[in-house]
């Protein structure tokens, strides 16, 4: 393998990873923000230098508030209108007509 060949895939590699971040921060908040917490939790653990603390302290700022805070503890959107504690009324059950009875033949 020559290098421009590795530089193409190490280019490919990053536009991959590039795309993933955005699907999985736009289509998935309570996911990329519990992996932001836990990476955080490493960082600032008490053992680490004063650098990675901080670095923690940054990642923890960008979690989204979205994440805990709705559909119960499930760090939902919100936006399905799913949740129990929605504050509109619920619509009205549709009533059914009778069912016709089977013809025995």
């Amino acid at each position: 393998m020559n290098a421009s060949l590795a530089l193409q895939y190490a280019v490919v590699a990053v536009i991959v990873a590039a795309a993933a971040t955005s699907v999985l921060r736009k289509y998935l908040p309570s996911v990329w923000g519990r992996g932001l917490a836990r990476i955080a939790d490493l960082f600032e653990s008490s053992g680490a230098p004063a650098f990675a603390q901080r670095l923690g302290a940054r990642l923890r700022a960008r979690i989204p508030s979205s994440v805990g805070s709705a559909c119960a503890s499930s760090g939902g959107c919100s936006s399905c209108g799913a949740c129990a504690t929605r504050s509109e009324p619920a619509p009205a059950a549709m009533t059914l007509a009778e069912p016709k009875p089977l013809r025995r033949t």
